[in-house]
């Protein structure tokens, strides 16, 4: 299982940033308007896997410019990233939008 995961990360660490949040709005679409489906599973997953990455780059960021400039804060922005964060990179200025999560009723 490990192993799967392992090559998965590789992979998804080999993606383009600014592609795959071209396709964030897609996918919302789909994950907002809940089908107990596998395209609806899919698509929370593909989701989850474009703001991993974009946290991934943006922890990756904060470290790294800690590091350039020891004993000094480094500029960079706190998490969450949203879409207006990512600027000209999204090619979007809207916020992210943000999925209300609701546990299903236990009866």
């Amino acid at each position: 299982m490990e192993k799967v995961l392992i090559k998965m990360a590789e992979q998804l660490i080999a993606l383009d940033e600014a592609s795959l949040t071209s396709l964030w709005d897609k996918y919302e679409g789909v994950v907002r308007d809940f089908q107990p489906t596998k395209k609806w599973e899919q698509a929370v997953l593909v989701l989850g896997m474009i703001q991993t990455l974009r946290w991934k780059n943006h922890l990756f960021n904060h470290h790294w410019a800690a590091l350039q400039k020891p004993g000094q804060t480094p500029v960079v922005s706190p998490l969450p990233v949203t879409m207006a964060d990512l600027g000209d990179l999204a090619g979007q200025s809207k916020p992210a939008k943000v999925l209300p999560f609701v546990p299903p009723k236990v009866e």
